[in-house]
C-alpha cells in the first residue's frame, strides 16, 4: 500500500444505502446481509477507534481543551488518567482528531512531532498495559471485545507504516513510527511522527538528548528526570503531560510535585493546569465492583484510591476538608460514592449512596464564593512570629452559628504595619470585627531584647488589642465536627472563601506526626509543626465557641488594664 493511501473504510450507513431494496431479500439473505454489515461496522470501529472517541465527562473535555504548557491529570486507580494523556499523544502524532474534538485541530496540530512517554517500568507497564492501549487490534475494557465498556487501541491502522504494527514498531529502540496526516485532508500524509518509550528507573543522563514536542510522564517522575524533560521541550515550545496517582511509598519524593505542579496547577498559574478525575466516573470499569471494594475502605483510602487525593497526606489532622466537590452519606456518616437517583423528586433525594442505598446524600465542598457582610459579627485571629511573617485570618459567624472564613493574610513587618494592613482589609471588605484573639504561646514570648516586653504588649501598643486564645486540643475535634455536613442544613458548618489560599493550602497538608512505639508521644497524636499556622488559628477560633448571639452582644472595645483601650 502506498504510504499516502488510507485503507478503504466505509460507514455501515453508506454501505446500506448502496444495497438493493432489502425488502426483496429472503429472511436468510437479510440475516446474512445484516451480519455482513455488523462485521464491517465492528471492523470499522476497531481500525478507527480514535475517530469515534467522546470525552466521558466535562472534566475530560476540559483536559483536552487545555492550552497549558504543563498539563497534569491526577486521579484514582483506574480513573482513566493515562488514557487521556495517551489520547493527547495519539491525536497530535497522527493528525487524526475525533469528531467530538474537531474544534481543537488548529490549536493542537503541529505536523510531524517527536513524543516521549516515560513509564514506571518497561517490563511491567509498557508491554502489558500501555502498548495494548495503542494497538488497534487489542481491546481494553470490562465488556467483551466490541462492547460498550471499552475501546480498541487508539492508533488507527491507516496511520501505521504500510498499515502494519510490525513495520511501525522497533522493539530495540522502543519507538513507534506513525504517519502524520493533515487533519483537514486525512488522505494527505505530511510526514512521520515518533513515540519513544522510556522508564524512570533509567539513569537521568539517558534523558539528556533530543528535542520533543510532547513528553508524557505516566506516574510521578523523579525531579532529575522532570528537569531533563523541561529542557527537552524548551527549544521547540513543547508540552509536558503528567498522569499520576499519588504514591504511598515514603521513599518516593513528591513534595516538589506539590510545590511546582499541583499547587500552581490547581490555581492555573504559570502555564500549569491540574485536573482531578475520579475512578467512579470511568464508564469502562465495573462500578458495582468498585463500590463493593470502596465499602471496605476507610475514608482516607477512598480519597486516595478513588478520588486521587494525595496519599502522602492521608493522615491529615482534618481529613474531611476538601476543595473538590464530594458526596456525604448521612446514613453511613462519611463520604461516599453516589449515583444519580432515577426516582428523585427533589434536590433532597437527588443522590443515592452506592454503599448502603440511602438517599440521605448531599454534595459538599468547603471552598466556595460568598459575599462579605457587616451584618454578621467577625472574629480576628492572629499568630505572631519572630522569624517568619505574622499571619492572621477573619471568620464571620452567621445567625445559625456557622463559620465563614472570609480572608487571611501574612506580613513580614512590625505590629504597627500589621495593624495598618489588617484595618485596610476590614474597611475594604466592610467587616464588623467584634472579637480579637492571639496565639497564647507566642503572645507571651519575648518580642525583643527589651526585658518584660512580649508580643501581646507590642500588638496592644500598636492598637491591635487581643485576648489570649485557648490552646486546648479540643478545638481540633470541634473543627472536624464543623467540617462534616450538618444533617439539618445539608452543608458543612464552616466554609472557606477561595481568596484564603494559605488557609486552604495548609488545611490540605497539615498532618499528624508519625507515632513512635515506646515513646510517650505514641499515647497522644501530635500534629507536625509544618503547615500548622492557619489550622492552629482555626483551632483557637473553635475553642472560643463563637455564636452569633454572643458576638453580637460584645462591645467593639476590650478593656485591657494598664494598656491602651480600644481595638483601633
Amino acid at each position: 500500500m502506498p504510504i499516502g493511501d488510507r485503507p478503504e473504510t466505509r460507514s455501515p450507513s453508506l454501505m446500506l444505502d448502496a444495497t438493493p431494496d432489502l425488502s426483496i431479500l429472503s429472511d436468510e439473505d437479510f440475516k446474512a446481509k445484516f451480519g455482513e454489515l455488523l462485521t464491517l461496522a465492528q471492523n470499522e470501529r476497531r481500525e478507527n477507534q480514535l475517530l469515534s472517541y467522546k470525552p466521558v465527562s466535562a472534566t475530560a473535555l476540559a483536559v483536552h481543551e487545555s492550552k497549558a504548557r504543563v498539563l497534569a491529570i491526577g486521579g484514582g486507580n483506574g480513573s482513566g488518567k493515562s488514557e487521556l494523556a495517551l489520547l493527547e499523544i495519539a491525536m497530535v502524532a497522527t493528525g487524526v482528531f475525533p469528531d467530538s474534538l474537531k474544534h481543537l485541530e488548529k490549536q493542537k496540530w503541529r505536523g510531524p512531532v517527536a513524543c516521549r512517554v516515560i513509564l514506571e517500568s518497561l517490563t511491567t507497564t509498557l508491554y502489558p498495559v500501555i502498548l495494548p492501549k495503542l494497538q488497534h487490534f487489542k481491546w481494553s475494557g470490562v465488556d467483551q471485545p466490541g462492547g460498550e465498556r471499552g475501546h480498541w487501541g487508539w492508533i488507527p491502522k491507516w496511520c501505521l507504516v504500510d498499515g502494519s504494527w510490525e513495520k511501525s514498531w522497533t522493539d530495540k529502540l522502543r519507538t513507534l513510527r506513525v504517519l502524520c496526516r493533515d487533519p483537514e485532508d486525512l488522505e494527505r500524509v505530511v510526514g512521520e511522527s515518533t513515540i519513544t518509550f522510556m522508564s524512570k528507573d533509567q539513569d537521568p543522563s539517558d534523558f539528556a538528548s533530543g528535542d520533543f514536542h510532547l513528553i508524557m510522564h505516566d506516574e510521578p517522575p523523579t525531579l532529575a528526570i522532570w528537569r531533563e524533560s523541561e529542557a527537552r521541550t524548551m527549544r521547540v515550545a513543547g508540552r509536558l503531560l503528567v498522569a499520576m496517582t499519588w504514591p504511598d511509598d515514603p521513599a518516593i519524593s513528591v513534595e516538589w510535585i506539590f510545590d511546582e505542579i499541583y499547587e500552581p496547577g490547581m490555581a492555573k498559574q504559570r502555564g500549569i493546569e491540574w485536573f482531578n478525575i475520579y475512578t467512579t466516573d470511568n464508564a469502562n470499569l465495573d462500578q458495582t465492583a468498585v463500590s463493593a471494594q470502596a465499602a471496605n475502605w476507610s475514608t482516607e483510602t477512598r480519597n486516595v484510591r478513588l478520588y486521587g487525593q494525595p496519599i502522602r497526606f492521608s493522615n491529615r489532622v482534618h481529613p474531611a476538608f476538601t476543595d473538590q466537590t464530594q458526596h456525604w452519606c448521612f446514613t453511613c456518616g462519611k463520604t461516599c460514592i453516589a449515583r444519580t437517583n432515577e426516582q428523585a423528586r427533589a434536590i433532597e433525594d437527588k443522590w443515592r449512596c452506592e454503599s448502603c442505598g440511602s438517599i440521605q446524600v448531599c454534595e459538599f465542598n468547603h471552598v466556595r464564593e460568598f459575599p462579605a457582610t457587616d451584618r454578621w459579627p467577625a472574629v480576628f485571629v492572629i499568630d505572631p512570629h519572630p522569624r517568619k511573617p505574622h499571619m492572621w485570618l477573619y471568620a464571620l459567624v452567621d445567625p445559625s452559628d456557622d463559620l465563614w472564613v472570609i480572608a487571611d493574610d501574612a506580613l513580614d513587618g512590625d505590629p504597627t504595619e500589621v495593624r495598618k494592613r489588617s484595618l485596610d482589609m476590614e474597611r475594604n471588605l466592610g467587616l464588623n470585627v467584634v472579637h480579637r484573639v492571639i496565639d497564647p504561646n507566642m503572645a507571651l514570648s519575648p518580642s525583643s531584647a527589651k526585658r518584660g516586653v512580649n508580643w501581646r504588649d507590642e500588638f496592644d501598643a500598636a492598637g491591635l488589642v487581643c485576648q489570649l486564645a485557648d490552646d486546648s486540643h479540643v478545638g481540633r475535634e470541634r473543627l472536624n465536627q464543623y467540617l462534616k455536613p450538618d444533617a439539618g442544613r445539608w452543608q458543612p458548618r464552616i466554609h472557606v472563601h477561595p481568596r484564603c489560599a494559605s488557609t486552604i493550602h495548609q488545611l490540605k497538608r497539615h498532618v499528624w506526626q508519625d507515632r513512635k512505639l515506646g515513646s510517650e508521644r505514641a499515647l497522644l497524636q501530635v500534629p507536625k509543626d509544618k503547615d500548622d499556622d492557619y489550622p492552629a488559628m482555626l483551632k483557637y477560633l473553635m475553642n472560643e465557641s463563637p455564636s452569633f448571639a454572643w458576638l453580637s452582644g460584645l462591645n467593639r472595645h476590650y478593656q485591657h488594664p494598664g494598656k491602651r483601650h480600644g481595638a483601633y
